[in-house]
């Protein structure tokens, strides 16, 4: 044990002794992901009411989302339910977590329509996702989640002793299947958020289409790589319908926006998408920012 943490083999892990590090990464990845929303939200100019109703609708949800995805999986596999709102212990699927929050906030922007642009909204808020995702998948490593097949230990000593004995599950080590998807997710949040949404390389809710594409394609790629006893076809199957449905909305919005958007430079490096069809803003405020 020491000051900041506690770890024994097949044990959560403890910070300050007593709190779940579990809880405490998805807190962390909630938070992170708002202020990364915030920074785009603010940049449009929209109002924060409407984002601070977009969060209260969203993390309820999505934890309700991720753990009846992982209730229906478990009730698939015929396990024991006892324990199904023990979200503390782990047990909560990204897909649910990502799919009914969108859902819902989709809906409520429908809406505000009339204040905020839904392709801009959907665009800037879902690729902010990975970020959470990246730091979340570090709850997985504190309750032993999320790990591969049976590995070597010189195939992952390099990682550093307190990530490679923390894969040692079950009287073996195993492949840690979490830090590959958060270095993955990370790496896919910095290139679809601070190149193609800040820099405005795509029409306006592409990036949402290109976050399914990426995350699509990781868990494709991770899934096979489970411990069997854990894999699930389901789970692959939903991978795919992220990549397919992806493609679809990269398309439909790269080909659709182009006859709906008027891209403007207002500063050095940013740029900002004008809605030519529908008067989201008045024109005189929105010429003033732009020509800002």
């Amino acid at each position: 044990m020491t000051n900041l943490y506690s770890w024994s083999e097949g044990e959560p892990i403890y910070l300050f002794g007593s709190f779940r590090l579990y809880p405490f990464t998805m807190l962390v990845g909630i938070i992170a992901s708002i202020f990364s929303v915030l920074y785009f939200w603010k940049k449009n100019r929209y109002p924060i009411d409407v984002l601070l109703t977009i969060i209260i609708i969203t993390i309820p949800s999505a934890i309700i989302g991720a753990r009846l995805f992982w209730i229906i999986e478990t009730a698939i596999n015929k396990e024991s339910l006892s324990r199904w709102y023990a979200i503390w212990d782990g047990g909560l699927s990204i897909q649910g977590g990502v799919f009914v929050p969108a859902v819902l906030d989709l809906l409520y922007l429908r809406r505000k329509k009339n204040i905020i642009d839904t392709r801009k909204a959907f665009g800037l808020i879902l690729p902010n996702v990975l970020l959470g995702q990246a730091i979340g998948r570090w709850g997985n490593f504190a309750n032993h989640e999320l790990y591969g097949a049976v590995c070597e230990y010189d195939s992952i000593k390099w990682l550093g002793s307190t990530i490679s004995w923390n894969m040692y599950i079950e009287g073996e080590f195993r492949v840690p299947l979490f830090l590959i998807e958060s270095m993955t997710s990370m790496i896919g949040y910095i290139i679809i958020v601070w190149w193609l949404l800040q820099f405005g390389k795509l029409e306006p809710g592409t990036t949402g289409g290109v976050y399914l594409l990426w995350y699509g394609i990781i868990r494709v790629i991770l899934e096979p790589f489970r411990d069997p006893k854990d894999f699930e076809y389901w789970y692959l199957i939903l991978a795919i319908i992220f990549i397919v449905l992806g493609l679809i909305l990269i398309f439909y919005f790269e080909f659709t926006g182009r006859k709906i958007y008027e891209k403007h430079k207002y500063a050095k490096y940013s740029y900002f998408y004008y809605n030519t069809k529908v008067q989201i803003m008045p024109i005189n405020i929105s010429s003033k920012w732009i020509n800002e």
